[in-house]
C-alpha cells in the first residue's frame, strides 16, 4: 500500500484562490512523485497551511518562519519557472 494518498493530497491541492490553484496542483501532478520522502512530508505540511499564508509565501511578500516550508516554497517556485 502507498503511503501517500494520492486522492487525498491531489484534493488538499485545491484551494480558494485561483492564483494558487495555478501554482500547487501543476506542481502536484508534474513533480510530487520525484520528491523524496521527507520532501513529499514537507509539501503535505504546506497544504495544510491557510490559502492567506501560501499566497503571501508564494508571491514572495513574507516567507515562512519553518525552514523546511521556505524551502518547500522556494522548490516549487523554482521547478515551476524551470518548466515553463
Amino acid at each position: 500500500m502507498d503511503k501517500y494518498n494520492k486522492l487525498r493530497i491531489e484534493w488538499d491541492c485545491r484551494r480558494g484562490m485561483l492564483e494558487l490553484d495555478k501554482v500547487i496542483m501543476p506542481f502536484y501532478l508534474q513533480f510530487f512523485d520525484q520528491l523524496n520522502d521527507s520532501q513529499k512530508d514537507v509539501f503535505i505540511r504546506l497544504l495544510a497551511c491557510s490559502d492567506l499564508e501560501l499566497f503571501s509565501w508564494f508571491f514572495n511578500r513574507k516567507q515562512p518562519t519553518d525552514l523546511e516550508l521556505q524551502q518547500m516554497v522556494e522548490h516549487i517556485q523554482i521547478a515551476l519557472k524551470l518548466n515553463n
